[in-house]
């Protein structure tokens, strides 16, 4: 596919608000349409009080993007990070309000820039509640921790780059850190700005569906105290785990994944003091 051809799929669509105004293709047409059809979806899951999933197979390769909010007019948007088109696509969307429907509508660009569309789907977030312990998380860019190492990122990247080890750090539960196909051998080292007495450690895995899982995990403190192993029962959200360590270097090590390209969404250390 030229690039000039990925350019102009990109901008097939002018979208104000949630709305398609134009393309510069085909009318828009049910997403069901696409070339070569729908593999798999599009489902939305792992619901959580603030955010969920949406996914879809696409037999083609295409882009894809999600609007939504609380009314058929949407108001926001998210799309996958990538540098071309692509047939698995996973799309989380954050920034809700505890057991609220929200509204959604997948969009698809093929590689002729022609638009599909779904009609509108709705969710409802879980009820409200929290499993985050007490303390400061310590373990964010914002507090001057950095990565200290890490097994790969995603096509060579920098820790910096779409998919590199500091999306882990950032706060952002819409990017991520992925390794470069480590799978069981995956691992990220953090040193956060000086040695905390640490309550707790959140861990939340990143996943493509049927493979980037992290499943199990440990934890070496200071490169000598090991602590796990720690269970991820799945992937809709940070998980928690009680430790009392002192500490300013943290290594993740990967023990049990799905194989492939495994991540972190989003790492805490929390600090009572």
């Amino acid at each position: 596919m030229s690039t000039y051809t990925w350019l102009m799929a990109l901008t097939a669509l002018l979208i104000v608000g949630g709305v398609v105004l134009q393309t510069r293709a085909s009318p828009i047409q049910p997403l069901e349409r696409l070339p070569g059809g729908i593999a798999a979806g599009p489902s939305i899951g792992e619901i959580t009080v603030a955010s969920a999933v949406v996914t879809v197979k696409t037999a083609a390769p295409a882009f894809c993007q999600v609007n939504y909010g609380p009314t058929p007019q949407y108001g926001q948007m998210r799309r996958m990070n990538m540098s071309g088109p692509m047939t698995d696509h996973r799309i989380l969307l954050t920034g809700f309000e505890p057991d609220t429907v929200y509204h959604v509508r997948l969009t698809a660009v093929d590689v002729q820039a022609r638009v599909y569309q779904t009609g509108d789907l709705t969710f409802r977030t879980r009820p409200g509640g929290s499993n985050r312990p007490p303390g400061r998380n310590v373990a964010s860019l914002k507090e001057d921790t950095r990565v200290f190492g890490v097994s790969s990122n995603y096509e060579g990247g920098g820790i910096a780059g779409t998919y590199g080890a500091n999306k882990a750090l950032d706060g952002d539960p819409s990017t991520e850190w992925s390794s470069n196909g480590d799978g069981d051998k995956a691992w990220i080292e953090i040193e956060l700005a000086r040695s905390y007495r640490l309550s707790a450690l959140g861990f939340w895995t990143r996943t493509m569906g049927s493979t980037a899982q992290i499943r199990e995990l440990e934890v070496v403190a200071d490169g000598k105290t090991r602590l796990g192993p720690f269970t991820l029962q799945d992937a809709a959200g940070i998980h928690y785990f009680p430790v009392d360590v002192t500490a300013q270097r943290l290594r993740f090590n990967v023990l049990k994944s799905s194989g492939g390209n495994a991540g972190a969404i989003e790492i805490e250390a929390l600090t009572l003091r």
